[in-house]
């Protein structure tokens, strides 16, 4: 209760709780601090009309801001009692009205609120599609994120099954270890293809959860969070290509040969076939960069690697290890004809002129070949092998091809 000029007149305890008082002493509440609190809080009610609730905060003596909703009414008597006091108040005067000043600490649910409306605003403004679904993965909502990112507009989506988005390039294994992973834990993660609107597949970094029910422990919906990840893809299938392909060629390089020749080995050890290498280096080919200049040199080597590519058949293997050095592995050959029969188109490709900074230069191979299992079965020995039989072209006056072994 207050007087008509704000002044406390009688309170519950609920009042000190709201303002914070911990004092033993519930007198303490008329000390002047406090009572300038009540006199600003019962100005501001008194700008709305009789009855009308409103909300306002004030700073509580401990520093934090405290919510309530304020609504006033005039006592019913409209003052003090025939005594002329008012009770709880005895020394007050009796020719002032009074007011029930009723004070409700709405922070929690102001906190509350202000919480739903920033995951609101979060939610809404995530980069990240989010999609929400019930227990049986029919769709509930999904965010503008989701929108842009699958092409599908949130009505379409509604009450649609999540396997709207599933992308084909999956198989039904991956997606039974994916619910696996989620009914054990709750909870799984990875990298995903998505099927968008228009049919054409996006790779995407996903989370799901299991949202249960707090008391029955039952799962009640599953919240799937996603980004696409087109573009770090694409750096990494870059840096992968560079990794393991020559730069100026496109061909592979030598990490590429030391991954695949052992392989290549592998398989025809266990199916009783037979591989070739052959280790191929352009003859006089420094003569070309010290007279026509490096770029005519890079065309060279270009041209070369691509005529070479044409000679052999895509289950075979090309790289270029090194300056003018390649080295083509021949999968699956019958004998050491077939081996000599690819030596032999490579040197008829090569000897066609390449138009080079204008002028058409010819250049000739030299061939060292080496076989499995006759030159051994280890990819370092094959590779030396062939390299040495290479260079016995090479002291034999080049352009030819020759076996390691003298058979």
């Amino acid at each position: 209760m207050v007087a008509a000029d704000g002044r406390l007149l009688e309170w519950n305890e609920k009042l000190l709780t709201i303002l914070g008082v911990t004092s033993d002493d519930p007198g303490i509440i008329r000390e002047q601090s406090w009572q300038e609190q009540i006199v600003s809080l019962w100005r501001q009610s008194r700008q709305y009309p009789a009855g009308e609730q409103h909300e306002t905060s004030f700073l509580a003596v401990d520093g934090t801001r405290c919510w309530v909703t304020l609504r006033h009414s005039p006592m019913p008597d409209g003052g003090p009692d025939e005594t002329g006091s008012v009770p709880g108040d005895a020394g007050s005067g009796g020719d002032a009205d009074c007011y029930w000043l009723l004070i409700q600490d709405v922070t929690r649910r102001r906190e509350a609120r202000t919480l739903l409306r920033l995951a609101e605003q979060i939610y809404r403004g995530m980069s990240e599609a989010i999609l929400i679904t019930d227990a049986t993965t029919r769709i509930i909502e999904v965010n503008p994120a989701f929108e842009r990112i699958s092409g599908y507009g949130r009505a379409e989506v509604l009450g649609m099954r999540s396997s709207l988005v599933r992308s084909v390039r999956h198989d039904a294994a991956f997606f039974d270890a994916m619910w696996r992973k989620l009914t054990a834990s709750g909870h799984w993660s990875g990298e995903i293809w998505n099927r968008r609107r228009d049919g054409s597949e996006i790779p995407c970094w996903m989370h799901i959860d299991a949202v249960h029910d707090p008391k029955s422990r039952e799962i009640t919906h599953y919240v799937g969070v996603f980004s696409d990840i087109s573009e770090r893809k694409l750096i990494e299938d870059k840096i992968s290509f560079l990794a393991h392909h020559d730069p100026l060629t496109g061909l592979a390089n030598r990490f590429a040969l030391d991954a695949v020749l052992p392989q290549s080995i592998a398989v025809a050890r266990r199916n009783g076939q037979r591989v070739a290498l052959l280790f191929t280096d352009l003859d006089h080919f420094k003569t070309v960069n010290d007279t026509l200049g490096h770029s005519a040199g890079d065309q060279v080597l270009i041209e070369a690697g691509r005529r070479m590519a044409h000679v052999i058949r895509e289950s075979d293997f090309l790289a270029r290890i090194g300056g003018d050095e390649f080295v083509m592995l021949l999968n699956e050959i019958r004998d050491a004809d077939d081996a000599l029969r690819v030596a032999v188109a490579v040197r008829e490709a090569l000897r066609r002129p390449i138009v080079a900074g204008g002028i058409e230069v010819v250049v000739t191979p030299s061939i060292g070949i080496s076989l499995f299992p006759e030159d051994g079965d280890d990819a370092t020995l094959l590779l030396d092998r062939a390299d040495n039989a290479m260079y016995r072209v090479k002291a034999d006056g080049r352009d030819g091809c020759r076996f390691n072994s003298p058979a």
